[in-house]
This record gives structure tokens, C-alpha cells and sequence, in this order.
């Protein structure tokens, strides 16, 4: 019989043996204990994948589902469990987004904005939406509303600087860049555009500050040098 000791409380322990042989008809891996050869499994599942991802201890085939369904089946769950958690519906709601579920993304962000109309997150990525549903006018104004409690949001500048500038409505999108462009200066993008539109209004002095500027915070911005070069700045 094995010989066992006694552990301080009283529960048997095989004494240590460092040349027992291995019992009679069994292999040394028979007698890897139960919970190691469990590990070992869940380890090398991890390394090969079998081909998919493990999604809540579902093995998904990686052919059928995309980074971006993994992403709102995780959200979805965490909106699951705490409804008026706001951080896991605009979760949501940017994983529809990404998914290009633009209806599902606007429930999510209209959702959120209830709860908190000054969200600037919800409201610039409504705004981004309602464009991609070619909903200009509404997206034009939830853009305005994230400038009017964020003046120097950068994102929805941007957005509303490219969409007037599209439409060669070029003082609408100096209103929308400038007061961003005074506020952060070394935000490169904001002040091509400014340039440009001043460019456009026959307005060189003003462009030809916007350009360089644009230069001196991303100087490989091919776009601005060639609007000096089109004003006879360039070097």
C-alpha cells in the first residue's frame, strides 16, 4: 500500500518519494492528474484557435463571424446587464456604427442622448451617421449642437469644415474651423482647411498664414504646400 502522512488537518498526503516507480500497468502520462491534463487542453486550444474565436465558451467559426459581430454580441450582453449603463450603450451603438447598422446605431445614440443631451460622443457620432444616411440637414445641425457645447471639438469641426467646403460653401466652413483653429493651432487638418477656404474667398493674406501654419505642426502635409505653391509661396 502507499504510504500516506497527515497534514496538519488530518487530510491524507502521499508521501514524498522522489524514485517510486510507477504503478503496476499504468504510463507515467496516465497518471498526470486530472486537473493538469484539463489545463494542458485549455492551453493548447488557446494556441491553435481551432480555426475561430471563444466567444462566452462558444467556439465560433471564424469564416461566419466578424470582428465587428463579435464586438456587438459583447456589447450587447453588457447592455444586457445594466440597461442605463451609458458607456456600454455608446459601446453599442459605435460597434452598430462600425458594422454599418446605421439604424441600430441611431437607437443606441438617441438612447443615450435622453438620458444626457450634452453628450458630445453621442451626438457628433449621430451626426456622422445621419451623413452616412444621406440625412444632410439633421446631421448638419447635430454637428452644430456638439460645436456649441464642445466649441473646440475637433471631430465635428472637421466634419462640418469638409461638408460646406464639399458644397463650396467656404465661409460656412471657416465659421465651423476657425474658432477650433484659434483654440488648437496644431491641429494641422483644421487650418489646410481654413486655408483653403480662404484661398477660395480671394483671401491670400489669411491663406497663405493657414497654409504655413499647417506646415510648421505636420510640414510632410503635401496639401498645403501646394496651396502656397498655387498663392506663389512655395520654396
Amino acid at each position: 500500500m502507499t504510504e500516506k502522512n497527515a497534514d496538519r488537518n488530518g487530510s491524507p498526503i502521499a508521501a514524498e518519494s522522489s524514485d517510486r516507480a510507477p504503478a503496476a500497468g499504468r504510463t507515467p502520462e496516465q497518471l498526470v492528474p486530472g486537473w493538469l491534463a484539463l489545463l494542458v487542453l485549455i492551453l493548447m486550444l488557446a494556441v491553435v484557435g481551432l480555426g475561430g474565436w471563444v466567444v462566452r465558451g462558444l467556439l465560433i467559426d471564424d469564416d461566419r463571424v466578424s470582428p465587428q459581430e463579435v464586438a456587438i454580441a459583447d456589447w450587447e450582453a453588457k447592455v444586457g446587464q445594466d440597461p442605463g449603463n451609458v458607456d456600454s450603450r455608446l459601446g453599442l451603438a459605435f460597434a452598430y456604427q462600425q458594422q454599418g447598422e446605421w439604424q441600430q446605431a441611431l437607437e443606441e445614440y438617441d438612447t443615450v442622448l435622453e438620458s444626457d443631451p450634452a453628450n458630445t460622443a453621442a451626438l457628433y457620432n449621430k451626426g456622422i451617421v445621419l451623413m452616412q444616411l444621406g440625412e444632410n440637414k439633421t446631421a448638419e445641425e447635430t454637428l452644430w449642437d456638439v460645436l456649441e457645447i464642445a466649441p473646440d471639438h475637433a471631430l465635428a469641426s472637421k466634419a462640418l469644415g469638409e461638408y460646406y467646403v464639399a458644397k463650396q460653401q467656404y465661409k460656412s466652413a471657416l465659421v465651423a474651423v476657425e474658432p477650433v483653429v484659434e483654440a488648437r493651432p496644431e491641429l494641422a487638418d483644421l487650418q489646410f482647411i481654413a486655408g483653403y477656404c480662404y484661398e477660395q474667398l480671394g483671401q491670400v493674406s489669411q491663406a497663405v498664414e493657414r497654409y504655413e501654419a499647417a506646415l510648421r505642426y505636420a510640414p510632410d502635409l503635401v496639401e498645403a504646400r501646394d496651396g502656397l505653391a498655387r498663392l506663389g509661396e512655395g520654396g
